[in-house]
């Protein structure tokens, strides 16, 4: 790992640009090894944090807002929190709600029944009760008006 003449040229001229100071050949050669020694360490260092920033930034993906459909995903994330609760409830409350109809319209067709035989059975005593009756009483009961008169 020898540094070219170049290359300390090169240092030199950025140490010197950058801080205004002017650094022997010595200086140079040991400022060149210490950062040569810097960015061995701090290469498997730095891999790792690009590999955690990939990892964090794959993690926060999910999480992220979708631009093209925000409604939905605020949607189907009420959905996985309170959805299925709601859901049921409405299902319960709908079946409650639909056999309470049902029983209604039953007891309403049987009261209609009801009133329909009631009805027949009214008008059939009174047309059983009506022939019976004009038949023998309306007639006795003319019969002693014509005598008394």
């Amino acid at each position: 790992m020898q540094t070219s003449r170049t290359d300390l040229k090169k240092l030199r001229s950025a140490i010197f640009l950058q801080y205004g100071i002017e650094l022997d050949e010595t200086s140079l050669t040991i400022l060149a090894i210490l950062l040569q020694e810097v960015k061995r360490q701090f290469m498997p260092m730095h891999t790792k944090l690009d590999e955690m920033a990939t990892q964090i930034q794959y993690s926060k993906k999910s999480l992220q807002v979708d631009p093209d459909h925000p409604r939905w995903q605020a949607f189907w994330h009420g959905m996985g929190q309170w959805g299925l609760g709601f859901i049921l409830a409405v299902i319960a409350a709908f079946t409650v709600f639909a056999i309470g109809v049902n029983k209604e319209r039953e007891e309403k067709k049987m009261i209609q029944q009801e009133l329909a035989w009631y009805k027949e059975h009214y008008k059939a005593t009174q047309k059983t009760g009506s022939k019976t009756s004009n038949g023998t009483i309306e007639k006795k009961s003319r019969q002693k008006n014509k005598q008394f008169k």
